[in-house]
């Protein structure tokens, strides 16, 4: 399956002209990673349903709907108030449900007993300029910090009998804000 139309070429500004390989910025955008991601669990887990949790700001930047139609999967219902919301079915039966919904977890699928989850980044990936390699450093950083007080979270939660929100008022992060 092709997935070279996840990344989008694009001339850079002015302050970032030559600061990446090539003469356009290559942007995989949040949402590109989204489908790329529940593409990969269709495939390789044990999995016949993932769910898509796009805020806003990723069905401007990405197209869910065309994307997923031209990968063989119709949309068989709808879902929330955006154009690109609803339930999209693959002629083998998979599924993939985009559900714009912030707080869900970016993707999450059943995978028999366990349920996998992830917090998707975009951005340049093909950049030198140091904001923009800082930014996907950061955002990498964060996200791997929010898992791992999450995980401590819950095994807190098993040991001292503390609901899961009330756990992570109390458990900073590695970067010294409080995950909630």
């Amino acid at each position: 399956m092709d997935f070279d139309d996840l990344v989008k070429a694009v001339a850079p500004p002015p302050n970032r002209v030559g600061k990446s390989e090539g003469p356009h910025e290559h942007h995989l955008y949040e949402g590109a990673v989204m489908v790329a991601y529940a593409m990969h669990l269709l495939r390789a887990e044990d999995v016949d349903d993932v769910r898509i949790h796009p805020d806003g700001e990723h069905g401007k930047q990405f197209d869910f709907a065309a994307w997923l139609q031209r990968r063989g999967f119709e949309k068989v219902s709808n879902h929330g108030s955006t154009s690109y919301g609803g339930c999209y079915r693959s002629a083998a039966g998979q599924t993939i449900t985009v559900n714009p919904k912030s707080g869900l977890g970016d993707v999450v699928a059943q995978a028999g007993d366990r349920v996998i989850s992830a917090e998707c980044k975009g951005g340049i990936i093909n950049t030198r300029h140091p904001g923009q390699v800082s930014r996907l450093y950061r955002g990498l950083c964060e996200t791997v910090g929010l898992r791992s007080a999450l995980r401590s979270c819950r095994h807190r939660d098993r040991a001292s009998g503390q609901s899961s929100r009330s756990a992570r008022r109390n458990v900073p992060s590695v970067f010294g804000t409080t995950a909630t």
